[in-house]
């Protein structure tokens, strides 16, 4: 079996404005790895060789964090109109997937061991390639809760450092958890 992997490419609508055909803006795979395709007649590209390389092919490298929300990379080289093809590539990939662009939290707050009650502690540490992180509470500390565990979709804009009330509650294993977050300084 044949397989096709078609890439989208730039589109130039022109001075008549009129919508290409979905073939004028996609590629086969073997064109746009190799420069050309060896399949004749193939629908994508009907043998054409790739543009020229050199001017005007910009490279993009980095990575999404855990959570899906942060780009963390480098754009070099290449066209404005080619940076945003890139960038919209991209929003396109994270669209439906939960995290960003307004989708709803994925995270559900298992609270069946009970809930323990509102408290004031600050966040102690946050990895955002793992999503999740730790809040330091006096409070807890005295019901025996050291680490209350703070999941990433639970911790809205706040970062390390910053002091937050929050409701405390239990799993069905008995690990603290925290949600709700809300400033502490009020």
């Amino acid at each position: 079996a044949t397989f096709v992997f078609c890439l989208p490419r730039p589109v130039d609508f022109g001075p008549g404005g009129s919508s290409p055909s979905p073939v004028d803006s996609m590629v086969c795979w073997d064109v746009e790895k190799t420069g050309t395709c060896t399949r004749e007649g193939c629908k994508w590209c009907a043998g054409a060789p790739d543009p020229p390389k050199g001017k005007g092919k910009g490279k993009a490298t980095g990575s999404w964090s855990a959570g899906g929300t942060k780009w963390s990379g480098k754009w070099g080289g290449g066209s404005q109109e080619e940076m945003m093809n890139w960038m919209y590539g991209m929003m396109s990939q994270m669209k439906g997937k939960g995290k960003g662009w307004g989708g709803a939290k994925t995270f559900k707050a298992d609270d069946s061991g009970g809930v323990l009650g509102e408290f004031t502690g600050t966040i102690r540490s946050f990895s955002e390639k793992n999503w999740y992180g730790f809040i330091d509470c006096e409070g807890t500390k005295e019901l025996g809760h050291a680490d209350i565990f703070l999941h990433g979709d639970e911790k809205r804009g706040y970062r390390v450092g910053h002091t937050v009330k929050f409701t405390a509650y239990l799993t069905a294993e008995g690990k603290p958890q925290a949600k709700d977050l809300k400033s502490g300084l009020k």
